[in-house]
């Protein structure tokens, strides 16, 4: 007598739509805007490129940004079609496994979860290093600051953020949602300060800045760019701006951070489209805008032949030599964006403004975090309503409507990020060369690229496949067939660019790829150990996956 087959799923993830549109923007400006967009600028600046070959007066980083933000455009509005038509917590792990396979989706969005996971451990530790960077330039106490910097204090403060803020996640989105609006609104008023120092600089408020801060006068920052070889190096424009292309899309990363707590959105069928692009619309616009204001800043001042200041600064930063501003300069920060504000800001008598800037960067860091933790946590909780993880994962709490479980134990995945990025593990033998920030954990950038391809085709299945066309013929918004086929295929090779520059970018090295090789065969064991468990006490998978999870 064949077994009847039961499905053990429940009839409610016990999710609320408690997330208004506005958060739903603030939730992926802030996951977008953090650490790397304040410093990119200048790290993929320092390749020598004549200044003289910038297309249209555009540093390379600056072409890439504006290249990368149309592709990130493309890509939100894909997410924003699968959005609207499979409104659930999730995200991309309930677009891949349902439109290509459960595996893939599984092992695609476990890499994203470690991606996130990782980065908000980073981002905890980086809240102190921000301090740390800017402090020299706004004069804080070189006590404080020398405490600061030691490896024990990172990793402890750091570990103690992200318990603090994976408890106050325990108690709701709503709660979430009005910390978020605090944390974004302060930078972002800093920020425009910042422009406005920026705009108002001219050569001899520059040049006053740096020599506030160095000691040094900018022409002598480019004359010894030229002594080390910065001519020499000197990479040319286009294959420097693919390059920058790592970096940029990066700094992009987050984009879609709103679809992965979608079941937690409001009318997300109709705020959810809309939200991303308005968010993404405005993080290219300042990605953009502030670098040109910037680099206008930062060309002004210390020209020697083909070069300014600002090509200057990058190569001494992290040009091939390393940091070695110090041959110029003990005071000198290393090259950030808001630096050049602060130079702009001395020199034209606003040292009020320099005194904001470690706010700025602290608070602009620091507004990361509540997207990481609502946004992996939600990566797990579906996984787990999936029953290919510990059902406990899925518990939610009646009270507060929130996945206790995957929330708890993304705060401990955190940790491997507190550990990275504080250093404290960079000598151990075999562990340091993977844990440590510079080794294993830069793996999140092919993590990243592989699981934004496969949801890009996710949309092309979504109309080309029967399971696909029954899920958009029921979706409330659903441009034409031919309008997302294009679109989703036009998404997908740019991604394909994407991830074919970031796999040139990692070809030399040995630690990435081995992380990455690990975390798919642990995360493919995972899947199947409890997918053979289900089966065995009756789940139809079959029947899961072909199905949208319920409200």
């Amino acid at each position: 007598m064949e077994t009847e087959k039961k499905v053990f799923v429940r009839k409610a993830t016990g999710l609320v739509r408690e997330i208004s549109p506005l958060v739903a923007v603030l939730l992926v400006c802030s996951n977008v805007i953090g650490l790397g967009w304040q410093k990119r600028l200048f790290q993929f600046s320092g390749t020598g490129t004549p200044e003289t070959e910038f297309v249209l007066g555009l540093p390379p980083i600056v072409m890439s940004f504006i290249i990368v933000g149309i592709i990130v455009l493309l890509t939100v509005w894909v997410f924003a079609i699968l959005g609207a038509a499979m409104p659930r917590s999730g995200g991309g792990y309930i677009y891949i496994s349902r439109l290509i396979h459960p595996f893939v989706g599984f092992v695609a969005s476990w890499m994203e979860y470690f991606s996130i996971a990782v980065s908000f451990g980073l981002i905890g530790t980086a809240v102190y290093e921000a301090i740390l960077i800017y402090g020299g330039l706004a004069k804080l106490d070189p006590g404080l600051l020398s405490f600061l910097g030691q490896s024990w204090v990172l990793l402890v403060g750091g570990m103690i953020i992200v318990i603090i803020f994976s408890l106050i996640a325990l108690f709701g989105v709503r709660m979430f949602g009005n910390i978020l609006q605090v944390m974004f609104w302060i930078p972002l008023v800093i920020t425009i300060f910042l422009y406005a120092a920026m705009l108002a600089a001219t050569p001899d408020a520059m040049a006053t800045g740096i020599k506030e801060v160095s000691g040094a006068a900018p022409e002598a920052f480019t004359q010894k760019a030229l002594d080390l070889g910065i001519a020499a190096t000197g990479v040319d424009y286009w294959t420097a701006m693919a390059t920058a292309t790592i970096g940029s899309y990066w700094a992009y990363i987050g984009f879609a951070a709103s679809t992965f707590v979608a079941g937690e959105v409001k009318e997300a069928t109709k705020n959810l489209p809309r939200t991303l692009f308005v968010a993404n619309i405005f993080i290219v616009l300042l990605y953009i805008t502030i670098s040109i204001v910037a680099t206008n800043a930062a060309t002004m001042v210390g020209k020697v032949g083909d070069y300014s200041f600002f090509s200057a600064y990058a190569y001494l930063s992290y040009g091939e030599h390393g940091n070695v501003l110090s041959q110029v300069s003990e005071t000198m920060p290393r090259a950030w964006m808001p630096n050049i504000a602060g130079f702009a800001a001395w020199g034209l008598g606003w040292g009020w403004l320099v005194a904001l800037i470690p706010f700025f960067a602290a608070l602009w860091v620091a507004n990361d975090i509540p997207p990481f933790i609502l946004t992996s946590s939600r990566i797990i909780f579906a996984m787990a309503f999936d029953r290919v993880m510990p059902e406990k994962l899925a518990d939610v709490s009646e009270r507060w409507h929130t996945p206790v479980g995957a929330i708890l134990l993304t705060m401990f995945v955190a940790f491997i990020g507190n550990f990275a990025e504080s250093d404290i593990i960079a000598n151990v033998p075999l562990i340091g060369a993977y844990i440590n920030s510079g080794g294993g954990v830069v793996a999140t950038d092919i993590w990243d690229a592989i699981f934004f391809l496969l949801a890009c085709v996710s949309a092309i299945a979504l109309i080309w496949t029967a399971k696909g066309k029954s899920i958009y013929e029921k979706a409330a918004y659903k441009p034409s067939k031919g309008l997302v086929g294009a679109v989703g295929v036009i998404a997908t090779l740019a991604n394909v660019y994407l991830l074919y520059l970031v796999f040139v970018g990692y070809a030399g090295a040995v630690e990435p790829w081995v992380f990455t090789l690990v975390l798919i065969v642990v995360g493919a064991a995972i899947y199947w150990v409890y997918k053979s468990r289900g089966s065995r006490v009756g789940v139809d998978y079959t029947t899961i996956y072909a199905e949208i999870p319920p409200e």
